[in-house]
């Protein structure tokens, strides 16, 4: 498989953090500043750090910088990859377990800075039409919901669940989340009614609004699942 510019420059990163080129607890260079030491461009350097701090070396925090969590390998969580429809059936039921009760706590635990980076999120989603865009912007939605909650082993549990489904299974996933237009903009749309639920503070409507979508999408899985036995 060829890997892709955001893998490398995310080798390059984890490299230096374990050399202590940056101790634990140092804040990164900017992105811009990264993305010109790395030569590649800002969204890569984005996508670079989201895999670090889904692994644990980093702490992304919106607004205020990247920081060194951690100079070795020993803190991350491991996920198996996600290989057949059986095990995905499985990874999203227990999305379904975890998710909602991720969106109620948001919803209490909110913070100004955290929405912005739900809005922003939303933004990009609303501005895009590439499949593998969209389907990294899903990720980091639900990520950042995790992260409003206010508890970090939640949000790194569900931020390395997120990025557990293999190759073959990403390409399935592609085919049933954003085959059609219509479908990317539904998605959007309970998106965005996640983020207001969480954004008035009600926190079991931000529950409820998280279980109907991912109720929706496990509904679609299955009838997938049939269609192809």
């Amino acid at each position: 498989m060829i890997r892709k510019a955001y893998e490398f420059a995310a080798e390059a990163l984890r490299e230096r953090i374990v050399r202590g080129e940056w101790p634990v607890g140092t804040r990164l260079p900017s992105v811009e500043q990264l993305a010109k030491t790395l030569g590649v461009g800002r969204s890569t350097v984005r996508e670079a750090l989201t895999v670090l701090r889904t692994e644990g070396w980093v702490d992304v925090r919106h607004g205020g910088g990247t920081f060194v969590l951690s100079n070795s390998g020993s803190a991350r969580l491991e996920a198996p990859p996600i290989v057949n429809m059986p095990q995905l059936l499985e990874w999203l039921e227990l999305r379904c377990i975890l998710e909602p009760e991720s969106a109620a706590l948001a919803a209490e635990r909110r913070s100004g800075e955290r929405l912005a980076e739900l809005e922003a999120i939303l933004g990009e989603m609303m501005n895009e039409t590439e499949e593998e865009t969209l389907e990294r912007s899903d990720i980091r939605f639900h990520a950042a919901v995790a992260r409003a909650a206010g508890n970090a082993l939640l949000a790194r549990t569900l931020e390395t669940l997120l990025k557990s489904i293999g190759p073959v299974m990403r390409e399935s996933r592609k085919l049933w989340l954003f085959a059609e237009q219509s479908e990317a903009a539904r998605l959007t749309a309970e998106h965005r009614s996640i983020v207001e639920a969480i954004k008035k503070g009600d926190p079991p409507l931000a529950k409820q609004r998280m279980a109907s979508h991912l109720q929706k999408v496990e509904q679609t899985l299955r009838e997938l699942k049939t269609s192809g036995s």
